[in-house]
Formats: structure tokens, C-alpha cells, sequence
């Protein structure tokens, strides 16, 4: 196997992530699952399959963002490609609905634990 054969067979490799996002507390409920489903369909659209999506609901901040106490928390696991995750977190960071959002990698053996 060559160098490039070798590089070409790391980028088609999907790792598995999970993604931790807080959607603005002040969205109603069909607002909320439109930004979930815009995740869901950024991250398909690169590549990725989605494992799991838990809405974990609204709850009280550790402190203070954009003067606002609550946020709306989004869990989502998901394989896709290393390459991807930076677009998902540029896509998120630029979205007005989403306030803060985390994306891990996830050791194969975490894989269904969390």
C-alpha cells in the first residue's frame, strides 16, 4: 500500500462523535426541532449517519450567555468523517438559534455508553 492509498483509506475512515449543543431558551417547540433538524441534515449531508438524538430539554445554565439563565440541550451522537467536524462547528457557531456547542470524539470503546 502506497502513501496515498494509505491517506485516501484514513479519509473515507468515520469516527464517531458526539455533539452537545444549547439551542436559545426564548424558541418555541417547532422552532427547536427545526434547528435540531437542521444539524441532523447538515450533518447527513457531509457524510454522516446519525445514531442518536436526545432533546434533554430546557435547563438552568451554569451561567450567564447572551443575558440568558436557560438554554435548550441537544445531545447527538453521530459517525461521520474527521474532515467534517469543523464545517458542523463553523454551521453551528454562525447559527443564531444555537448558543454553545461542543463536539467529541468518541473512543471506540465509549461507543453506547454515554
Amino acid at each position: 500500500m502506497t502513501k496515498g492509498d494509505k491517506a485516501l483509506a484514513e479519509s473515507k475512515k468515520h469516527n464517531n462523535y458526539e455533539v452537545v449543543f444549547i439551542i436559545r431558551p426564548n424558541l418555541d417547540e417547532d422552532a427547536v426541532d427545526r434547528t435540531v433538524a437542521t444539524v441532523e441534515e447538515f450533518v447527513k449531508a457531509q457524510g454522516g449517519t446519525i445514531t442518536t438524538i436526545d432533546k434533554k430539554g430546557r435547563k438552568r445554565l451554569a451561567y450567564e450567555v447572551d443575558k440568558m439563565r436557560d438554554g435548550y440541550y441537544v445531545v447527538m451522537n453521530y459517525k461521520g468523517a474527521p474532515e467534517a467536524v469543523a464545517p458542523l462547528k463553523r454551521m453551528m457557531t454562525l447559527s443564531e438559534d444555537v448558543m454553545r456547542s461542543l463536539v467529541v470524539f468518541l473512543e471506540p470503546e465509549m461507543v453506547g455508553k454515554s
